[in-house]
């Protein structure tokens, strides 16, 4: 065996690891945007690079971040992400907590959504959808009845004024 040919392969694959991208390009393969590799700069996720481009290591960052940040996990929770990630004595049970506390948070946030939904839809159903000036969904949102002491999971439609004045 030639020890040249042998050691071509890991010299190419040597020159392409250390390969630099500019921000374009690490955006790019990353998939994210420029405001995320800011906010990935600010909060350290990845080590500031002076100038002389992103690295291999900095793109795979950045995707562990955005495919984070698509599940909803907010850039504290990434960050500790990351530092466990890096850590070759993490206990997976801290890495669990932080995906159960984001689903706990998720199912709150769907339990809002789905209150908030069945308000609009009842005074959808409450009005008359014609040509009378009357509506009771202007009605509620400028009396804001349910709103302004109350949060909107208990939001109420009753006592809307639902037909037109005068037909």
């Amino acid at each position: 065996m030639n020890p040249r040919t042998h050691d071509k392969p890991e010299t190419a694959a040597t020159a392409q690891a250390s390969r630099r991208f500019g921000m374009e390009e690490a955006i790019a393969r990353a998939g994210i945007s420029e405001r995320l590799l800011r906010q990935c700069e600010a909060r350290g996720l990845i080590q500031d690079t002076f100038g002389r481009g992103y690295t291999h290591e900095h793109v795979g960052v950045l995707r562990f971040v955005r495919r984070a940040h698509a599940l909803g996990f907010g850039m504290g929770d990434i960050g500790r992400l990351l530092a466990l990630r890096q850590d070759e004595h993490r206990m997976s049970a801290e890495v669990k907590l932080i995906a159960i506390t984001r689903t706990e948070e998720l199912e709150s946030h769907i339990e809002e959504l789905q209150a908030t939904k069945r308000v609009l839809e009842r005074l959808a159903g409450l009005c008359l959808g014609d040509h009378q000036p009357a509506c009771p969904i202007l009605d509620e949102l400028l009396e804001l009845r349910g709103f302004s002491s109350q949060p909107a999971t208990t939001a109420s439609a009753s006592g809307c004024r639902c037909a037109p004045a005068s037909r």
